[in-house]
């Protein structure tokens, strides 16, 4: 005799309980140990990550110690190919032929060239490892710029440029390393000569209470201090940046309209931009632009004038 005994409704709703508890709680385990593995994969790829970071890093600094090393070890040749050149050329070891006086002037002019690269590559190197020293001095701003325009006005001459100054009579005196900032400002007009056909350059000067609201690309900005600042402009009329090409331009071994590639001179090395901002942030300024295609580029160096200087200026 079989005994049925009846199931009733409270005992398939506390099955159903008793499968959801145990899907749920299957479920979680599931989710945790997924979310364990995750974790897990998290940790191994963040401490992967700070391998490759220090490796890179490691490999930087070795680079840019290679190039430091390298450079300074081509100076030496190149200063003396330099130099028995300029012997050959005034006579020391006889008088040239007139056949011998074009590839002696050649010999030079690349020499002079290559040598200007490598004090180019010598000083990113030096930025980029840290290496490169800052002596602040105090400087007069009116002469001090004068004589910088006077050592690229022969450039300007042979293209039959202009170069205007414009500025104030009575500048205030700034601090900061005078050898750097003559490097800055003559990359900044060889370039406006190199990419200016007709028109001219003109050199301006601008004093301002604070910093200007900038329209530009620049990604130098930053919550500087509220102190005078002063502008050295660069103008030019030459062939403009287009707006796609203004940020990449201050690259390293970046180059926009470039000359052929047979012509080392023309074409450059994509470095003087570059070194020029590096510079510029090293000494507490920086360098903006603005830039129209086809009617000529702005090149501002924005230096920070301590209110002390401005206020002897001003008696």
């Amino acid at each position: 005799m079989h005994l049925f005994l009846p199931i009733g409704f409270d005992f398939w709703t506390g099955l159903i309980g008793w499968i959801v508890s145990l899907a749920t709680v299957l479920g979680l385990a599931l989710v945790l140990r997924h979310e364990r593995r995750q974790a897990r994969s998290l940790v191994e790829r963040s401490k992967e990550l700070e391998r490759l970071s220090s490796e890179l890093l490691r490999v930087n600094r070795m680079k840019s110690e290679f190039l430091a090393n390298v450079s300074h070890e081509l100076r030496t040749p190149l200063n003396a190919i330099v130099g028995f050149v300029d012997l050959l050329r005034e006579g020391v070891y006889g008088e040239l032929a007139p056949r011998q006086v074009k590839p002696v002037e050649r010999i030079e002019a690349s020499a002079n060239h290559l040598r200007h690269l490598v004090d180019q590559v010598l000083d990113l190197a030096k930025m980029a490892a840290g290496r490169l020293e800052i002596h602040t001095e105090t400087i007069d701003l009116r002469p001090f710029v004068l004589d910088v325009a006077s050592e690229i006005e022969s450039l300007v001459s042979e293209k039959g440029l202009s170069l205007s100054l414009v500025m104030g009579a009575a500048l205030p005196r700034i601090r900061t390393d005078p050898t750097h900032l003559r490097q800055i400002l003559v990359n900044l007009l060889g370039n406006a000569v190199k990419y200016t056909n007709e028109g001219g350059i003109v050199i301006r000067t601008r004093l301002v209470d604070s910093l200007p609201d900038s329209g530009t690309q620049s990604s130098d900005r930053a919550p500087y201090p509220t102190n005078p600042w002063i502008g050295i402009q660069v103008i030019d009329t030459g062939i403009g940046i287009r707006p796609a090409d203004q940020s990449r331009i201050f690259d390293e071994f970046e180059q926009v309209d470039a000359g052929p590639r047979g012509n080392s001179a023309e074409r450059g090395t994509g470095l003087g931009l570059a070194i020029s901002r590096r510079l510029a942030s090293l000494i507490g300024g920086m360098v903006e632009l603005e830039s129209e295609f086809g009617r000529g580029s702005t090149f501002t160096l924005w230096l920070p004038v301590d209110p002390n200087d401005l206020a002897a200026t001003s008696k």
